[in-house]
């Protein structure tokens, strides 16, 4: 009795544990493992949501578009718009209608007999071959809404039976919202493409799992790129003052050309201008590097300090070489520094520089050189110090 009594307890678990119990506005389509095609071992178990109506309503046609979306989603097809028409009155659309994405007839390409066929095959262009399929959803505005006048669910084509498949359909090739905001998070800290992907497949715990590809991570990227291009100098701006409010001793000074862009821009912060009054002795300067978009030269002041370590004691961009640059920029630096002006600084064999150096350095030692030099000079600093202690 008490065998039959813990059997029988135990398969009313098993059922309590089976039983999924859906919404009533939803159903669910459970894949055997057999249709996986290998990719996963494990039953896919959607919710599907309500099929439309013919007597279905929506507030707006983007609205209608979302739903008819995440149906086809879950069903295993792709829709898109067949046709949107406009009033000729307000200019707003009044009709449309959407179909599964193998609606219509196959293109038939024209052949060039003027051509030769190639010896290799060339690649498909195309790889959604259209069977003329007619499911559709019509709608049309009535009464300040859109109402769904004809609704067709019958396919002349086998669906996709793995979820996981479906999100490569072009029309399911969206990004969520939610992915967008953490991917601008990722594009701010200037993480690779490829990086982001591997964090978003560690959240969908697969690669499959992620519903876009690198490309279209990449097309957003560079559509978030566009939008900045035009605030990037006023987002920097904000971020200089929002630099300047928690340390007073930051300094960052610009000027405008007549079209009122940024034609110079040096910015110093308070640990540079603590240690440049220590070790000023010896400094670099270099305007070759040219690699950001804006094809500005960045010219970074660098010093050694008492260990004979590099340390940076200011930066800036410059719309070109010319000697009024230079002039601009030491005279930025000298009062940054409080008019210090270094003992000695080593250039490149530069025309413009050496004439901005000389008006504005007039007591300072102008060495040619490059990185060599800076390394002999660490070295000589370090022995100097090593001899004083």
């Amino acid at each position: 009795m008490d065998n039959a009594g813990s059997t029988s307890r135990a398969m009313s678990a098993d059922r309590a544990c089976t039983e999924i119990t859906l919404p009533q506005e939803s159903s669910a389509q459970t894949l055997p493992a057999a249709q996986n095609d290998g990719i996963e071992g494990n039953a896919e178990v959607v919710s599907t949501p309500q099929a439309p109506r013919a007597d279905m309503r929506f507030d707006t046609l983007e609205d209608a578009q979302r739903h008819y979306l995440a149906f086809a989603r879950r069903r295993g097809f792709g829709i898109r718009y067949n046709y949107r028409k406009k009033s000729e009155v307000t200019g707003e659309y009044i009709r449309a209608a959407m179909v599964c994405h193998k609606a219509g007839h196959q293109a038939k390409e024209k052949e060039d007999t003027q051509k030769p066929k190639p010896v290799v095959p060339e690649r498909m262009k195309c790889s959604n071959i259209r069977t003329d399929c007619p499911a559709r959803m019509a709608l049309k505005v009535r009464d300040g809404t859109w109402l769904v006048t004809e609704f067709c669910d019958d396919h002349n084509h086998p669906l996709l039976k793995k979820w996981s498949l479906t999100g490569f359909l072009r029309s399911h090739r969206d990004i969520p919202e939610e992915d967008q905001e953490f991917i601008k998070i990722l594009h701010t800290v200037n993480m690779e493409t490829s990086r982001m992907m591997q964090v978003m497949a560690t959240l969908y715990e697969s690669v499959e799992g992620v519903p876009y590809t690198p490309k279209d991570m990449a097309n957003f990227r560079s559509k978030l790129r566009a939008e900045n291009k035009y605030i990037d100098m006023q987002n920097t701006m904000a971020y200089f003052e929002d630099l300047k409010s928690r340390d007073k001793d930051f300094y960052y000074r610009y000027k405008l050309d007549d079209e009122d862009r940024v034609q110079y821009l040096f910015w110093v912060d308070s640990a540079a201008r603590k240690a440049y009054k220590n070790y000023n002795d010896c400094i670099s300067f270099d305007a070759t590097y040219m690699t950001n978009k804006y094809k500005m030269p960045f010219a970074p002041f660098i010093g050694i300090n008492n260990h004979g370590q590099s340390i940076q004691l200011g930066c800036e961009f410059l719309k070109n070489e010319l000697s009024e640059s230079y002039i601009w920029l030491f005279e930025s630096f000298l009062i940054a520094m409080d008019g210090v002006a270094p003992v000695n600084i080593i250039t490149d064999q530069d025309g413009s520089m050496r004439a901005g150096i000389e008006k504005m350095f007039p007591n300072t030692t102008h060495c040619h050189g490059s990185t060599r030099c800076l390394s002999d000079a660490a070295s000589i600093c370090v022995a100097q110090v090593d001899m004083e202690c």
